[in-house]
């Protein structure tokens, strides 16, 4: 009888053990959103623009689709189409190649898209001799001494702008302490000029804003897409040689770009007129 007794005990303690939860297995989560490209973007070594596709299947409302990036170089997150996310990566620097997350949420659902970025390329080296160096000087600009210098082969127009058709052009948005000795006779005084990408057009730096490497097209125009940015660089004169080294990105491949002009260069006063 006892046994008997003990035996219902035992079934009855089996069943409530066996209505209890367990939490050994993960919960399920109500999906609201769901990933519908790639869970892994492979990019190149240089800037690049890409893109996240998803499918909202529960609409949450006052909800919105939200991204972020656990490492600096994965930004500009952009939401202008429905159901697609754009992003932009910046040029991998380092000779290894490189990995960041992506964390895409709307209200309690999210997922994660695994960024790999390719190592650096071996920048191409290109020496360039230039046959023009032309110089505007604008005057005091934001409290220092503005000069405007561009390098080129072929020159600039007869009304000294710089629609030549199919040139190439280096431009450098320089500040300066001084101002010419002699406005019909404008010099730059010998010194190393920094790159300046914060723009703060601080005295002995060239500026971002206004520095490029441009490439004009058959009608002399060139877009925004042929005004290509430097990423470092320095303007070095030295006793009637003026020499620029930059850095840049050009079709997603570094190179760097050393530009020697020497022998007399034209310089005009353009301190009446704005930029």
């Amino acid at each position: 009888m006892m046994k008997n007794i003990l035996s219902i005990f035992a079934i009855i303690a089996l069943l409530f053990t066996a209505c209890e939860p367990t939490t050994d297995e993960p919960q399920a989560e109500n999906q609201q959103i769901k990933l519908t490209s790639n869970a892994t973007i492979k990019v190149g070594s240089g800037s690049t623009m890409a893109f996240i596709t998803y499918e909202i299947v529960e609409v949450v409302e006052g909800a919105e689709v939200k991204a972020e990036a656990d490492v600096e170089w994965i930004s500009n997150f952009k939401y202008n189409q429905q159901g697609k996310i754009t992003f932009t990566t910046e040029a991998n620097p380092d000779g290894e190649p490189r990995e960041g997350v992506i964390t895409v949420s709307y209200d309690k659902s999210k997922f994660e898209v695994k960024v790999e970025q390719a190592l650096s390329e071996a920048p191409t080296n290109k020496v360039v001799e230039v046959s023009n160096l032309q110089i505007k000087y604008y005057g005091i600009q934001g409290g220092m001494f503005n000069y405007y210098l561009a390098f080129s082969n072929e020159g600039w127009t007869s009304d000294h702008y710089y629609n030549v058709p199919n040139a190439q052009f280096y431009f450098v948005d320089l500040f300066l302490l001084e101002s010419p000795e002699d406005l019909n006779n404008i010099i730059i005084p010998n010194g190393t000029y920094e790159y300046d990408p914060t723009n703060s057009g601080m005295a002995n730096t060239f500026t971002e804003s206004y520095s490029w490497y441009q490439i004009n097209d058959e009608y002399g125009n060139a877009s925004s897409a042929n005004q290509i940015s430097y990423e470092k660089g320095k303007l070095i004169v030295e006793n009637g040689k003026v020499t620029l080294q930059v850095t840049m990105q050009i079709n997603h491949v570094q190179e760097h770009h050393e530009v020697v002009f020497e022998g007399d260069y034209t310089a005009i006063d353009c301190s009446n007129e704005g930029m």
